[in-house]
C-alpha cells in the first residue's frame, strides 16, 4: 500500500475539506483504501460525493449549499508520463435536471441533477499538486464573495477583492475570466488560477470554470455551482516535489512509455498522428466526407440535428483546412508531449478579430449544427465562451434549440431571438445569457425543461409537444455532441448511458468501430461498457483522453507500482474502472435516474436523415431498448437501470 510507514508515494496524501459557510479548512490525511480502490481524480471524487449523498438522501437543488464540489488530481499528475496534466472536478450537475412532472415526457420521473465530472488540462492541476494538496472538497455557501488560496500545503478562504468585480448594465458581476486571472496572477506570482466568469456568477446552468485563460472544467455547470457558493476563484502555488516508491524503476519505465507514445504519434496509420497539426479538427472532414481515415462521412450535424450533411461549398468555409489557415503555435497542457493537440489561433481583421486558441471539433460541429458557416465567427464565439465562462458544447445545443423555436414562431414575444446561421445573433445571445441582461437571456440560461415551460406559458397545451421537440436537451439532457445522434446506434447508446448525462460523448466512443462493422445489440452494449470503464480509469489517473497507451498493460501497471506502491493486475485495475462507473450510476439512481431517463429518445431524432451518405438513418428505439437490456444485464444492474445492492457489495461499496 502507498502509505507504507505512514508515507504516500505519487500522491501528496492530503485533502482539504473546506466549509465556506463557516470559512473553515481542515487538511486531512487521505484514506489509502479509497485511493487504492478508486485511484484518484474522478474516482476518489465520486467516493467523496457519495459520502454526502448517503447522508442527505440526494441533492434536490444543485444550486443549494449542500452540493459538494471537488477539484483535484491523481498520482501520475506532474510526472513524466505523457499527458499527465489533467485535473478533475466533480459535483451534481445543474443542467441535467427535470425536477417537475411535465406532460411532454411520457413516464417521466423527477431528476434532480446527475453526477458531473469534468476534466481540465493547462497548468492548474499540476500546480495544485505542487501546492501540496490532492483534493479540495468544498461544501456550504459563503455569506459574501470569497476565493480560495492554496500555498505550500496551506489552504485559506479569503475575501474576494473588489477589483475582481465590475458593473454591467447596472448590475454587479465578476469580470471576465482572463481579467480575474490577470489580477490574481499579479498578486500571486508563479501561481495558477481557476475561476468562474460572468455566466457562473449569474448561475447559468451550463456555466464552466476556466483555468489558465483557455482551459476549462466544461460540461455540467461547475461555474454555476461556484456562483451558488459565492466562490469566485481558486489560486494555487507551490514547489513540492513528488516522492516515488521506486524512482529509478519509474524513470526507466516512464522513458519506455514516452517512446511508445512518441511512436504512436509518429505512425501515419494511426489517428494520433493527426493531432499535432490538426488537433481535433480533423474530425470535421472525417464526419462530413469521410476524410482523415474515415469511410463515407455524412454525420456532421446540421439544423439542430435534422441532417448529417449539407452543401459542400458551405462546408468548405468551416472545414479542417479552414481552421488550419488561422492556426499558430502550439499551446499545450502542462506535461503534454507528442500529442500536442492545441494551437493558438488568430483572426486579424473585422468584427471577429482576436488572438486566442483554435476551437475544438465538438465546439465547431455543434455551432455548424446552428447552420453557422462563418469560421471567424466560430473562432470568436469560442473566445467569448472562455472569457464569459460558458461551456461551448452545451451553448451550441441551447442555441440550435432556440433557433428552431424562433423559426417555428415560438419566441415571438422575445426581442431579437437568434436565427439559424447568424453569427451576430449568437454573439448577442451569449452575452445576454452570461449577464442575464434580458428576458430571453434569463430564460435560455436555465435547464431545458424549465425553458420549455416558460416558452409554453405563452401558448396552448397542444403546442407543448412541438415546443419540446425543438430541444434535444429535454428531460435533463446534457446536450448531444458533434456526431449526429441518428448515425450510429452504438454512439447513441454511449450518449444515452453516460453517467454525466444524455448526449455526453467522452465516456465511450464507438464511431471507428461502427464504421468498421460493429453491430448487434449485445456487441454494441459490450463495446460501450468497456469504453466507459476504460475512460473511468483514464480520468481517475489524471491522463488525457488522447493518451494512446493501455493503462491495464503490464508495463503501465509496473510503472504505477513504482510510482505509488500500489499493485494491480490487469483484472484488478479493470475492476477499479467498473467500481467507479457503478458508484457514479448509484449516485445517479439516488438523484432519480432510471431507465426512463436513459431510454428517452428526443422525437426529432426518430425522423430519418433525408440526404447524404447515411440517408435513411435515425434513432431506432426498438434496437436501442434491446441494447439497453443487454447493457444493464452485463453491468449487473436491474432492467430498470438501477445498481443492485449485491452489485455494490461485490465491489466493496454500500448503498
Amino acid at each position: 500500500m502507498s502509505h507504507i510507514g505512514g508515507k504516500f508515494y505519487g500522491y501528496t496524501g492530503k485533502s482539504a475539506f473546506i466549509d465556506l459557510t463557516n470559512r473553515t479548512v481542515n487538511v486531512e490525511p487521505a484514506d489509502s483504501k479509497i485511493y487504492h480502490d478508486f485511484l484518484g481524480g474522478r474516482g476518489v471524487q465520486a467516493r467523496l460525493i457519495h459520502d454526502v449523498i448517503k447522508k442527505t438522501g440526494g441533492i434536490k437543488n444543485p444550486l443549494g449549499p449542500d452540493n459538494r464540489i471537488i477539484l483535484g488530481t491523481a498520482a501520475p499528475n506532474d510526472t513524466l508520463i505523457p499527458t499527465a496534466g489533467r485535473g478533475s472536478c466533480s459535483f451534481i450537475g445543474t443542467m441535467t435536471c427535470s425536477p417537475e412532472a411535465v406532460p411532454w415526457i411520457p413516464g417521466q420521473r423527477p431528476l434532480h441533477g446527475l453526477i458531473a465530472h469534468s476534466s481540465c488540462g493547462g497548468r492548474f492541476p499540476n500546480v495544485l499538486k505542487r501546492a501540496g494538496i490532492d483534493h479540495l472538497i468544498i461544501d456550504g455557501k459563503a455569506d459574501s464573495p470569497v476565493r480560495i488560496l492554496v500555498e505550500g500545503g496551506k489552504v485559506r478562504v479569503v475575501d474576494a477583492e473588489d477589483e475582481l468585480f465590475e458593473v454591467v448594465d447596472g448590475r454587479k458581476t465578476v469580470r471576465t475570466a482572463s481579467a480575474i486571472t490577470d489580477l490574481l496572477s499579479r498578486k500571486h506570482p508563479k501561481s495558477s488560477t481557476v475561476c468562474l466568469g460572468p455566466a457562473g456568477w449569474n448561475k447559468v446552468a451550463y456555466a464552466c470554470l476556466t483555468a489558465d485563460y483557455h482551459r476549462n472544467f466544461g460540461r455540467g455547470g461547475a461555474g454555476a455551482v461556484f456562483g451558488s457558493k459565492n466562490l469566485v476563484a481558486i489560486t494555487a502555488s507551490g514547489a513540492d516535489q513528488l516522492t516515488y516508491f521506486n524512482q529509478e524503476l519509474f524513470q526507466k519505465l516512464g522513458r519506455e512509455i514516452d517512446e511508445l507514445i512518441k511512436g504512436h504519434v509518429g505512425d501515419p496509420s494511426r489517428t494520433a498522428s493527426l493531432r499535432p497539426t490538426a488537433g481535433t479538427t480533423w474530425w470535421l472532414d472525417r464526419a462530413f466526407n469521410g476524410g482523415y481515415m474515415g469511410k463515407q462521412g455524412g454525420y456532421l450535424p446540421w439544423h439542430n440535428f435534422d441532417e448529417g450533411s449539407f452543401n459542400p461549398d458551405d462546408y468548405a468555409k468551416v472545414s479542417t483546412a479552414a481552421f488550419l489557415e488561422i492556426s499558430g503555435k502550439h499551446k499545450v497542457c502542462n506535461r503534454c508531449r507528442h500529442i500536442m493537440c492545441t494551437r493558438a489561433a488568430e483572426v486579424t481583421g473585422g468584427v471577429y478579430a482576436a488572438a486566442a486558441v483554435r476551437p475544438e471539433f465538438e465546439t465547431i460541429a455543434l455551432w455548424i449544427n446552428c447552420c453557422l458557416i462563418d469560421r471567424d465567427a466560430i473562432f470568436y464565439l469560442n473566445h467569448l465562451c472562455n472569457e464569459l465562462g460558458i461551456d461551448t458544447m452545451t451553448f451550441g445545443s441551447v442555441m440550435a434549440g432556440a433557433m428552431e423555436l424562433h423559426e417555428k414562431g415560438f419566441l415571438r414575444r422575445f426581442e431579437n431571438p437568434p436565427a439559424f446561421g447568424s453569427g451576430p445573433d449568437m454573439v448577442r445571445t451569449i452575452k445576454a445569457i452570461s449577464y442575464q441582461s434580458d428576458p430571453l437571456g434569463k430564460m435560455l440560461g436555465g435547464y431545458s425543461d424549465r425553458v420549455i415551460s416558460e416558452v409554453g406559458a405563452g401558448f396552448t397545451a397542444a403546442d407543448l409537444p412541438e415546443i419540446a421537440r425543438c430541444l434535444t436537451t429535454a428531460f435533463g439532457g446534457l446536450g448531444y455532441a458533434g456526431i449526429e445522434p441518428k448515425a450510429f446506434p452504438g454512439m447513441f447508446t454511449a450518449y444515452g448511458t453516460s453517467n454525466r448525462g444524455r448526449g455526453d460523448h467522452t465516456y465511450a466512443w464507438t464511431v471507428q468501430a461502427e464504421e468498421g462493422g460493429l453491430e448487434g445489440a449485445d456487441n454494441l452494449a459490450a463495446y460501450v461498457l468497456a469504453g466507459q470503464e476504460g475512460k473511468a480509469l483514464v480520468d481517475s489517473l489524471g491522463l488525457c483522453d488522447f493518451y494512446t497507451g493501455d493503462v491495464t498493460s503490464e508495463q503501465f501497471l509496473s510503472l504505477y507500482h513504482a510510482l505509488t506502491g500500489f499493485e494491480y493486475t490487469e483484472n484488478s485495475m479493470k475492476a477499479c474502472g467498473r467500481r467507479i462507473y457503478a458508484l457514479e450510476r448509484h449516485i445517479n439512481n439516488i438523484q432519480g435516474r432510471t431507465r426512463s431517463y436513459d431510454a428517452y429518445v428526443p422525437p426529432k431524432l426518430t425522423v430519418p436523415l433525408s440526404s447524404g451518405a447515411l440517408k435513411g438513418r435515425s434513432a431506432d428505439s426498438a434496437l436501442y431498448n434491446k441494447t439497453l437490456d443487454s447493457y444493464y444485464e452485463k453491468q449487473g444492474w436491474t432492467n430498470d437501470g438501477v445498481v443492485r445492492p449485491e452489485t455494490l457489495l461485490e465491489m466493496g461499496l454500500s448503498s
